[in-house]
């Protein structure tokens, strides 16, 4: 693969495509990357019930909002795109937490 380009220094749509398929490995990377704090939380949270955290996620949302407008970007879009990713990562949290904490994940909250 050629070096990527700046966008206003693409010549032509495999350019184009070229940095749109870099950035988009880049994001899926990040991802990952943050799968993996997530999965380690799991030593860190009392039990299965305390996973999803709705005022950790309320707070992390506003927070996303805010980055949202500072960075040019529709609020709405952000917001939803960060939905996905945090709800789907509370469920990765959880089956982390099954498997590492079989004996625990019956137990019920107290």
């Amino acid at each position: 693969m050629s070096p990527l380009k700046a966008p206003q220094a693409c010549e032509s749509l495999n350019d184009i495509r070229a940095g749109i398929d870099f950035f988009d490995r880049q994001i899926l990377d990040a991802l990952q990357q943050r799968l993996g704090y997530v999965k380690a939380a799991v030593q860190f949270k009392a039990n299965e019930q305390a996973i999803p955290a709705p005022e950790r996620v309320a707070a992390m949302l506003q927070d996303r909002r805010e980055w949202a407008v500072d960075a040019g970007f529709e609020v709405a879009f952000v917001e939803k795109l960060y939905e996905h990713i945090i709800h789907w990562n509370i469920q990765q949290q959880i089956l982390h937490w099954q498997a590492t904490y079989p004996q625990r994940s019956n137990e019920k909250a107290g």
